[in-house]
């Protein structure tokens, strides 16, 4: 047996949102939340009611996994699309902020960061950080999110894992999604995403020791959700699939042990040239097939996830 199928058995790696084969049970609905009517009952489970929300984390312990690509190019499609979005960089390289040409906001430490925002008091300041991008809003990582020091404060403060939730709960604009981009660690950051969210998109390169990753990240979304809750696992995103035996074969072997929905962006799809200027293939001004590609490859995501959450875009409403 594969390392891939005893994820699979020994962790649950879908065992939240994927019925084994020969269930029939319905799997537990995605997450959506407000920021005023959440209710913690017993350990593992919360109450949401009066649903606006999507939130969604893009997630994976492995740096160059294409997190930071697919989240830009995702809340592009969403926002194209007429949705309100905002994207949130809780990475503490900035990889988002920076791309997006916001580089000054992530060196300056003197102004009130997202990091500062996760403190009990200035929580309700999330507000005045959020920058408005062409496409969607975005609420910039900082270089604090670096020091050792402000996370093992954090990850000694009460409700450390909490802190984004809460933060989010504060603010004052309504979106139709929340996506967030991660560390590529397992640390109290992308705990903090997971709990504020609910729900995950991961992303991959289908290599062998990539996709053996994703058993170390099943172990740590099981041990969220015992104090947590559930975390809904959305899909599997394969980036840079090159046409060759070993991507095809661990493509196979992902689509066999995990029932999950798997899109695959080819490596030749052209995304890095429209984020080389600041915006995603949806704000990119040039056009040729392989913008076109690319499009079409986010907008597939995007439908996963108006279909999952049950939104229908602005734009097929004037339609």
């Amino acid at each position: 047996m594969d390392s891939l199928q005893r994820a699979k058995r020994t962790v649950g790696f879908n065992a939240v949102v994927i019925l084994s084969p020969g269930e029939t049970t319905s799997p537990n609905a995605p997450n959506e939340t407000t920021k005023t009517n959440e209710t913690n009952t017993t350990k593992g489970t919360k109450i949401m009611t009066d649903t606006n929300t999507a939130r969604i984390t893009v997630a994976n312990q492995k740096g160059g996994a294409g997190k930071t690509t697919d989240v830009i190019h995702t809340g592009g499609a969403l926002s194209a699309r007429g949705h309100e979005v905002l994207l949130v960089d809780i990475d503490y390289h900035g990889g988002l902020t920076c791309s997006l040409g916001y580089d000054d906001l992530y060196y300056d430490t003197d102004r009130t960061t997202l990091f500062d925002v996760l403190d009990f008091d200035q929580m309700e300041s999330v507000n005045d950080i959020i920058v408005e991008h062409e496409e969607f809003d975005i609420l910039p990582a900082s270089e604090k999110l670096a020091n050792n020091k402000n996370i093992q404060t954090l990850l000694e403060a009460p409700k450390s894992r909490e802190r984004l939730e809460m933060t989010l709960d504060e603010l004052e604009k309504e979106y139709d999604y929340i996506i967030v981009d991660t560390p590529p660690s397992l640390n109290v950051l992308t705990d903090n995403s997971l709990v504020a969210t609910g729900n995950v998109v991961i992303p991959v390169i289908p290599e062998k020791l990539n996709a053996n990753s994703l058993q170390i990240f099943a172990k740590q979304l099981s041990s969220l959700e015992q104090a947590y809750g559930d975390i809904n696992r959305l899909a599997i995103i394969c980036n840079r699939v090159e046409q060759n035996s070993e991507h095809r074969d661990t493509i196979e072997e992902i689509k066999s042990a995990y029932s999950l929905p798997v899109f695959e962006i080819p490596k030749r799809t052209d995304l890095s040239q429209s984020i080389g200027e600041g915006v995603s293939v949806f704000g990119f001004g040039k056009e040729n097939q392989r913008v076109e590609d690319a499009r079409d490859l986010f907008n597939e995501i995007a439908d996963l996830f108006d279909e999952t959450f049950e939104k229908t875009a602005p734009e097929e409403v004037e339609a």
